[in-house]
């Protein structure tokens, strides 16, 4: 006689499903999802939790987050109301922010991190963002410096001191950081520079830190040009193409800008010339066009030429009409082709109207300008002394982001696991 058997309870199958899923189908989900959430996963098992935190999860992570664009922007705000700025006896790096918090693409905060309350406060004079990983440095800018650099990844509040340096009689004046990705790895490039006892020129060095063995070295600056050198307000450099780059200058017969790059799969330092803004800006003869700061734009490196100088006094008349007529003007430059000279292209013209100054302070991934404007008071209907707008160079739109604070940091930004693997994680 047949027996029937019940069907086993749905509960049952689950489990059954569950615990047979393999391992491999399990971690492509847990990479799939945000940083966060997976952080959450890290207490279901041992097994989930060692997996979790492996380099090669981490890198899997970080690749598909990296292919679904997931950017948004990462702004450090000022502690006191943006109308206390831009006066003069303030600068932006002598602000204390009192939040960095995570926009996204139309600039609505998304998220707030804490800042870590072993960050000195002229730790946030200058800041990189690479994959998750923000750098902030502490420059001193004193000979025999030896200032603290943090790696901090805010999404998993993990944050590393980076080991002290060799003290020398060099100016720590910048810090680049970026990602070597045909090992995996991440650099942090300290530039420092002394002018030569008999004032002839400037002498540079820089040290190389390597996340993955924990250590500094000294890396050599060899260049077609003996005296270069970077502003002391020169922050942080601008990373494109495999390569770290610093607006700089050569100091010689004939004083001229340049910049500085430093490829970091090979170490190497090189020097890269700025097109010839004079002729193609149709300047009047004895005015030269200032170049501002690097940028990227649209994964392209470029510049912005802001403000003139005047080279022949012969034209001071000619020099005030132009500058009457050009106040707050800038040039947007791109190289076309990474490395190649001639690529270097006048994108667009931007004149600022009805400001009595103005200030960038990042780029956008889709090609946004974000501009600092100090308001003409005569203009000023609304009674505001300055206004944080971000320009869209294709329409010249502009849109009032809405700040109330001085942002004096932004950089694009992502969720990662970097750093999960080691570390310290930050109570509270």
């Amino acid at each position: 006689m047949s027996q029937t058997r019940e069907p086993p309870h749905p509960r049952r199958i689950f489990r059954q499903k569950k615990d047979h899923l393999p391992h491999d189908i399990v971690l492509n989900i847990l990479a799939n999802l945000p940083a966060k959430s997976v952080l959450r996963f890290r207490c279901v098992s041992k097994t989930w939790d060692s997996s979790i935190t492996t380099p090669s999860f981490i890198s899997t992570h970080l690749n598909l987050n990296n292919s679904n664009n997931n950017l948004a922007y990462l702004i450090s705000c000022a502690s006191t109301p943006i109308d206390s700025h831009f006066d003069n006896t303030t600068t932006l790096n002598s602000t204390i922010p009192s939040f960095i918090g995570g926009y996204d693409s139309t600039f609505n905060r998304i998220s707030e991190y804490p800042i870590p309350s072993g960050f000195p406060s002229s730790c946030y004079d200058t800041a990189d963002s690479c994959n998750g990983l923000v750098c902030f440095t502490d420059h001193e800018y004193l000979p025999t410096s030896t200032g603290d650099i943090y790696l901090w990844n805010p999404s998993i509040r993990k944050l590393q001191r980076l080991p002290g340096f060799s003290p020398t009689q060099y100016h720590w004046v910048s810090t680049g950081f970026a990602y070597q990705s045909n090992t995996n790895d991440y650099k942090v490039v300290k530039f420092s520079q002394m002018t030569r006892p008999d004032n002839s020129g400037i002498e540079a060095e820089a040290e190389v830190y390597t996340l993955s063995s924990n250590s500094w070295r000294r890396v050599g600056i060899s260049l077609a040009n003996n005296f270069i050198g970077l502003p002391v307000d020169s922050g942080t450099s601008t990373f494109v193409s495999g390569a770290l780059h610093w607006l700089g200058n050569v100091f010689g017969a004939a004083s001229r800008s340049m910049i500085l790059s430093f490829d970091v799969n090979n170490d190497k330092f090189g020097e890269r010339a700025l097109p010839h803004v004079q002729q193609q800006q149709l300047l009047p003869q004895g005015v030269m066009a200032i170049p501002n700061c690097l940028m990227v734009f649209k994964g392209k490196l470029g510049f912005i030429t802001l403000g003139y100088l005047l080279l022949d006094h012969i034209n001071n008349d000619v020099y005030r009409d132009y500058i009457g007529s050009h106040a707050n003007s800038c040039f947007i430059w791109v190289m076309g082709e990474y490395g190649v000279h001639e690529s270097w292209s006048k994108l667009i013209f931007v004149q600022f109207e009805n400001v009595a100054s103005v200030r960038f302070f990042g780029c956008t991934s889709r090609g946004e300008l974000l501009v600092i404007k100090k308001l003409n008071p005569e203009s000023n209907t609304e009674r505001r002394r300055f206004m944080v707008v971000s320009l869209d160079l294709e329409t010249s739109l502009e849109k009032d982001l809405g700040f109330q604070k001085v942002p004096y940091i932004a950089t694009t930004f992502m969720e990662s696991l970097v750093l999960l693997d080691g570390a310290t994680e930050l109570s509270g």
